[in-house]
């Protein structure tokens, strides 16, 4: 079978999550806002038939793609169907990334999947999952810390910081707030590096109107001092938080606007995906500090 392809951009969101919707996805990237703030990293591009949707990208400087959406009873149809096209059209063996445990069980179940294919697990990709109103309340003895640490910020700062729900109009004042963050951190990947996600955090400034997205900020002294970016996902009743970034000399600001973000922005929301943790090491301990109530697990398949 042979595939028309089109590039990602801000206005698909609509037809991408028609099909991510087809059946529970709980990772990252199987919501519109992650797949789009990677897009130019990925050179990604999709395309669809009636039964599923399946995006085509350059990983690790190969061909390569990721997990297609469509109903659980497609799965190994659409899975055979884009490794045909690898193998036949574009003449390499097929890899596919981040593929979920559902999509993985079901595909185990086919002994031609079995014989053909690597399963790799991908600890550094797995998706953190917690209890949103846990992250609301911050209550019990396992928060305690946490809790400390967003009243120290209370207290230390009162009289002197706001929460705020931004709008696309304010992208040009977050825009200036990330820049600054980026020098703080003496970061040298700069918006045209294609070894960051800081291309496609300033596409989401960029393309805001489009985009199905929500934003929050954190203003000490009336100037931005921490934003954070997720979107939702109703039929998983599901926050998933995208960016987050707070100024590193102010104690708790992060547990500040970890908080309000989800009162203010996802009072709905049952869960909270807060992606992965790259495989750093202080990025996990924060991460599992939190209390996760599951990770969502992610797996790389590798044709033989």
């Amino acid at each position: 079978m042979n595939y028309t392809f089109e590039k990602l951009t801000a206005d698909c969101s609509q037809i991408v999550e028609k099909y991510s919707r087809m059946r529970p996805i709980y990772t990252s990237e199987g919501q519109f806002m992650n797949q789009y703030i990677w897009a130019d990293f990925y050179q990604t591009e999709y395309a669809f038939t009636d039964k599923y949707m399946f995006f085509k990208m350059t990983i690790n400087n190969e061909l390569a793609t990721m997990m297609p959406y469509c109903k659980v009873e497609d799965i190994e149809t659409a899975f055979f169907d884009i490794k045909d096209y690898f193998n036949n059209v574009l003449n390499v063996p097929l890899k596919m990334y981040i593929v979920d445990e559902l999509f993985l069980s079901t595909l185990k179940k086919s002994e031609r999947f079995l014989n053909e294919f690597d399963i790799k697990e991908e600890r550094d990709t797995f998706d953190y999952m917690y209890d949103a109103e846990k992250l609301r309340t911050l209550s019990g003895k396992s928060y305690h810390k946490k809790k400390n640490h967003l009243n120290a910020f209370k207290k230390l700062y009162d009289g002197h910081y706001e929460y705020r729900t931004l709008h696309c109009c304010d992208t040009k004042e977050i825009s200036e707030f990330h820049e600054e963050w980026l020098k703080a951190r003496n970061v040298s990947e700069r918006l045209d590096a294609i070894t960051s996600e800081e291309t496609g955090v300033f596409r989401v400034f960029d393309h805001c109107p489009l985009l199905p997205c929500k934003m929050g900020g954190v203003y000490m002294d009336g100037k931005l001092a921490a934003y954070s970016i997720g979107s939702y996902n109703p039929d998983l009743k599901c926050a998933f938080i995208h960016i987050e970034k707070g100024a590193l000399d102010v104690r708790g600001i992060y547990n500040y606007i970890n908080q309000q973000f989800l009162l203010n922005e996802f009072p709905e929301a049952e869960l909270v995906n807060r992606e992965d943790d790259l495989g750093e090491e202080g990025l996990r301990k924060a991460k599992l500090s939190y209390r996760p109530i599951r990770l969502e697990e992610k797996f790389t398949l590798i044709q033989r």
